[in-house]
């Protein structure tokens, strides 16, 4: 074969663009479900997902604005306790296992099914530590709600690299510059 440099540099340039596309192409893989039905986030089960997701909808409900769900917060979530705070892993485990436990004795369902009034009901409790349910603690109630509190916030309102705010949905809704770059944003007084 008979290459110069400049067919050399070209092949190799389509070879490396197009590995750099086979990412992108299965790049919702890891936000579904994998074919054999097993939960594809990093620290969490589907079902745990499931009642964390119902927690920041509450915690920042859709309305004429996106809302958690719609911001990706699960996502961060888990990103986020995967590679940075694998310590409140167990905070999520029990928090999520008392919460469920209690809505399936009381309801006979799980939090994620319940209407939005009660949710909003046990999550008020929760946040004073008054719910009931045997060996949760109060401070461990009030511990749980603040961390998916403060989660929820930080995956709404931070950057989208680290895996919330989708598609920026909440410097929109604050009519703020996207992307943010500290210096760069220009507002109208007017």
């Amino acid at each position: 074969m008979d290459y110069n440099r400049r067919d050399f540099i070209k092949k190799m340039g389509w070879m490396y663009g197009s590995i750099l596309l086979i990412p992108s192409c299965t790049g919702g893989a890891s936000k579904t479900r994998d074919g054999d039905g097993k939960s594809s986030y990093r620290v969490f089960t589907k079902a745990e997902a499931d009642c964390l997701i119902a927690l920041c909808e509450q915690i920042i409900p859709a309305d004429q604005d996106a809302g958690a769900t719609d911001a990706g917060v699960i996502y961060f979530i888990d990103r986020q306790t995967y590679l940075r705070f694998p310590d409140d892993l167990p905070t999520y485990r029990k928090g999520i296992e008392m919460l469920q436990t209690l809505c399936n004795k009381q309801y006979g369902l799980p939090f994620e099914k319940l209407n939005v009034s009660t949710q909003i009901e046990i999550m008020k409790s929760m946040q004073a530590g008054g719910l009931d349910v045997e060996q949760w603690e109060k401070s461990s109630q009030q511990s749980f709600f603040n961390l998916v509190r403060s989660r929820t916030m930080q995956g709404f309102y931070g950057s989208p690299r680290h895996g919330g705010n989708k598609n920026y949905v909440s410097y929109r809704m604050l009519k703020l510059d996207y992307p943010l770059i500290v210096g760069q944003n220009r507002y109208n007084n007017g």
